[in-house]
């Protein structure tokens, strides 16, 4: 028995006897942190920070790797290209502004296509922006959310200065092609890198990749992994079937500030299984996407359940990416805070939504075409759209029974019988879990936020304010939940003392990912006095768990087998400003700090008046 089927026979063996035997066949998260999928939940170039981030490969195999980074208010793609990784590979690369522009700075040679290492590198040149040295570089760019693109959101390119990155394994390079008797390598040494006679360690041939993507005027002159219609699969030229083992992590750094705040990429297990390379794709492209993934089980997720269960469920879905879904819902994200003064210490918490593009974005849902009644048509009694209307009775295809209505057609038209009905666009229902599509503001979430001091509250007559998230509701509005609008959300800790800030996240109505936290005080001393909660930790609910909610809404969870909650992932960072100290040599230091700690949640599944379809 080989290596390679010797290491699967022993995991497999491992797995059955943990009774997980299927789990690396359905799309799962894996806390040893290597998968085929890797996701960042965050990166920003805002107000001197910059983003540091890597990816490695574990194994043997030279891989193939989409790398496509996200804005963080609709996940609209801001950069995506193709890297090939040699075997035992990293690739590292830098977000900064430059100008205003985000930018990604790379001072690795790994292979990607196009090849960016080369992309306006000057080797002379060793004052890039962030002090990254001899880099390549490629500006983030607005097209995927301006001009016919443009979603509702800001078009700036501002927009793309904070949002998360995905990576996707598309397959693992083989050498098939290689023809020695032409000199002709394969993909795989094309990509893997070799010391020159200088002891310079470069791929060997980056542009032979570069060109297998090239398409010509003249089919014959094409690359080999163009596809044309004598040849559909060309694409999977040298590509064999992915095999994981890929693993990455970022970190925010500020050079002026003294801070770097890091973490571990989310790895996804059982993505694709697949032999025949379909993940492979021509760069500039949506393709692969969290919605790829193919196989037996690419539609089929394992989520563990915690205390009191301790068990796995196996669940099944319509699409790949529900399945990704799955594996990051939760119905309560918990974490700390910190923001005592004394410390000039601060707290923002990063909310990611890696999958909500899927269900609510209006260019991946859609959009349906209905009736309504002509503003211009004086027999449609001055209606004015958002006001009610008796809807139009249409046929199979959509087409009016009658326009203008009969009143034979029911007695609710009575006044509208002279109304004209126009076509009009509007964007279909958003996909459970979440309720609302995007537009103008985001596409929001109702959440409910409870926050507690180190002392259970310390209210000594339980007499303490109500925390909210802010903005608050209007006065006399009852207190009802806030919402939370964004792929991307950072949340700000604070106070009426202020709202120290960490990442930049700019403060401008409309146009951030921000959203400030109030952490509200104690009343203490029969209620005379009062003090603010400056530490403790939060709770943020993602689905209503009150009897009568489920009661009235049977159906609620039904959509994704019983898990209620959101696919949401993140973390907290937590930042100490001593500003400068004088050390024992008389030396002055800048003495900050800064933690990070990925957040805590729990898994739940309810099924109110009917078995869970997996049951």
């Amino acid at each position: 028995m080989n290596r390679k089927n010797l290491t699967a026979a022993v995991l497999a063996g491992l797995a059955g006897a943990a009774g997980i035997a299927g789990t690396a066949q359905a799309v799962n998260l894996n806390p040893d942190g290597l998968g085929q999928v890797l996701i960042y939940p965050y990166y920003t170039s805002n107000a001197g920070n910059a983003t540091i981030l890597s990816v490695v490969n574990t194994t043997e195999n030279a891989k193939a790797v989409k790398v496509r980074f996200k804005e963080g208010f609709n996940s609209r793609e801001v950069l995506d290209f193709n890297m090939y990784m040699s075997a035992f590979d990293v690739w590292v690369a830098a977000i900064a502004d430059d100008a205003g522009t985000p930018t990604l700075y790379i001072p690795d040679s790994t292979c990607t296509v196009p090849y960016l290492y080369e992309n306006d590198s000057d080797p002379s040149d060793d004052t890039a922006p962030g002090d990254f040295g001899y880099t390549g570089s490629q500006a983030f760019l607005p097209y995927d959310y301006t001009g016919k693109n443009a979603d509702g959101g800001p078009t700036s390119i501002q927009r793309a200065a904070e949002g998360y990155f995905e990576m996707i394994e598309m397959g693992t390079l083989t050498n098939d092609s290689e023809n020695p008797k032409a000199k002709v390598v394969g993909s795989a040494d094309a990509a893997t890198h070799v010391v020159d006679a200088d002891g310079v360690q470069a791929p060997l041939d980056c542009q032979q990749l570069v060109d297998a993507w090239t398409s010509s005027s003249n089919p014959k002159l094409n690359g080999y992994w163009i596809d044309t219609t004598a040849d559909p699969t060309a694409h999977a030229t040298d590509i064999a079937r992915n095999s994981g083992g890929l693993f990455g992590g970022a970190a925010v750094i500020n050079v002026a500030n003294g801070t770097m705040f890091s973490y571990d990429a989310r790895a996804i297990q059982g993505f694709d299984s697949t032999a025949d390379g379909h993940l492979h794709a021509q760069p500039g492209n949506s393709s692969p996407s969290l919605n790829s993934g193919r196989g037996d089980t690419a539609n089929d997720a394992w989520v563990f359940f915690g205390v009191p269960s301790n068990t796995a469920v196996q669940l099944f879905y319509e699409r790949p990416v529900d399945a990704v879904s799955a594996v990051f819902m939760h119905e309560y994200t918990m974490n700390e805070y910190n923001i005592q003064p004394g410390l000039n210490a601060a707290s923002e918490w990063v909310m990611t939504f890696p999958t909500k593009n899927w269900y609510v974005d209006t260019g991946t849902v859609g959009a349906d075409t209905t009736w309504i009644p002509s503003v211009s048509d004086p027999g449609c009694n001055d209606w004015q759209p958002g006001e009610d209307f008796p809807a139009l009775p249409v046929d199979s295809d959509n087409k009016p029974i009658h326009n203008p209505p009969r009143l034979d057609q029911g007695e609710q038209f009575k006044g509208w019988t002279s109304c004209t009905y126009v076509k009009s666009k509007v964007s279909k229902a958003p996909i459970p879990p979440f309720t609302s599509v995007f537009k103008a503001g985001g596409a929001c979430e109702p959440i409910n936020i409870s926050i507690f001091d180190r002392e259970e509250d310390g209210d000594e007559y339980d007499s303490s304010s109500p925390p909210i998230v802010s903005p608050p509701p209007p006065p006399g509005s009852g207190g009802e939940d806030d919402v939370i609008c964004y792929e991307v959300n950072v949340l700000r800790f604070g106070n009426d003392e202020g709202f120290p800030v960490i990442f930049g996240t700019p403060d401008i109505q409309g146009a951030s990912l921000l959203k400030t936290v109030d952490a509200g005080y104690i009343e203490y001393d029969k209620g005379t006095k009062s003090k603010d909660r400056v530490n403790g930790w939060a709770q943020i609910n993602w689905f209503s768990t009150d009897d009568n909610f489920l009661n009235s809404n049977p159906e609620a969870s039904k959509d994704f087998n019983g898990l209620v909650g959101l696919p949401v992932t993140g973390f907290w960072a937590e930042q100490f400003e001593n500003g400068y100290l004088v050390d024992d040599a008389g030396d002055t230091v800048l003495s900050n700090y800064g933690g990070l700690f990925s957040h805590k949640g729990n898994v739940r599944r309810v099924c109110p008046s009917y078995r869970c379809r997996q049951d």
